[in-house]
């Protein structure tokens, strides 16, 4: 019962009242959609593409990633603006709440009750809430504008525009003309672990800290493909599903697995002997 009340305190005030996760998310979708018609209309008009894109083809280029980067001094590293994005800002609009619960309102609250596996858990769920949501606003803000425009609402994936849109070469992917509910769903997931994992750090170090953190495991993935940097599962165009040389889609979904509970798990020993008092 006690976890129920917290877990629906969270809801709202963590959620509901969070203008910033609400409407953080429709903003990128938006801004991200007019880059990807963009360069479809420039593409076309070129006649580098045969054909409109459909809706697969922008939660490819939504989460897509870049391909693997080898240094040379005549390959200058890409940053994947859109890819670093979507993944960063969420771990940020995330970033406080907890704390400021903690030192809150929920203060008295745990003091008082004691119950602190059912504040933890409940933070947890709120994470993992709050992760799907921010991914589910960007998909339905982009529905809504394939709808409106009248685009081709479908899974289908287009290799002309991949290729042109990821600056790939032609021997380097496997030939793709749909795009698998998995295949789309796994980096939200990713998405999910790491946001767990900032918080359960953040019980060890600054909040601040802890997002830095995230922010560098991003940035190392996107500059090197391996399979024990968990960023690159959270990179469609690095499956093994596309890149001929790319990580294994079930590994990456252990890995996930993995990290989400050692971080429930750390979290609530860690939370058990945390001194709220003394650091607030």
């Amino acid at each position: 019962m006690k976890f129920i009340r917290y877990l629906r305190f969270d809801i709202q005030q963590g959620i509901l009242r969070n203008k910033a996760l609400l409407f953080t998310p429709a903003v990128i979708a938006i801004i991200i959609f007019l880059d990807f018609v963009g360069k479809a209309h420039r593409f076309l008009d070129a006649g580098l593409i045969a054909e409109g894109v459909s809706y697969g083809d922008y939660c490819f280029y939504l989460y897509g990633g870049m391909y693997e980067y080898i240094p040379d001094v005549a390959n200058a590293f890409r940053f994947p603006v859109v890819w670093i994005t979507v993944f960063l800002v969420i771990p940020f609009l995330l970033l406080n709440y907890p704390f400021k619960d903690l030192f809150g309102a929920g203060q008295q609250i745990l003091v008082r009750s004691g119950r602190r596996t059912a504040w933890w858990m409940s933070k947890c769920c709120w994470n993992i809430l709050g992760t799907i949501l921010y991914h589910l606003i960007m998909q339905l803000t982009a529905l809504a504008l394939f709808g409106v425009l009248r685009m081709e609402i479908s899974n289908r994936i287009h290799m002309d525009f991949i290729r042109l849109a990821f600056q790939i070469g032609h021997q380097e992917v496997w030939e793709q003309s749909i795009l698998p509910f998995a295949v789309a769903f796994l980096p939200i997931l990713v998405s999910v672990s790491i946001n767990m994992f900032q918080m359960t750090l953040s019980l060890f170090v600054k909040p601040i800290f802890g997002f830095f953190t995230v922010s560098l495991l991003f940035l190392a993935s996107a500059y090197r493909l391996s399979s024990w940097l968990i960023g690159n599962y959270a990179m469609i165009y690095r499956y093994d599903w596309m890149l001929k040389t790319g990580v294994s889609m079930k590994v990456g979904a252990g890995m996930v697995a993995s990290l989400l509970f050692v971080s429930v798990i750390a979290g609530l020993i860690r939370f058990r002997y945390y001194d709220i008092l003394e650091k607030e």
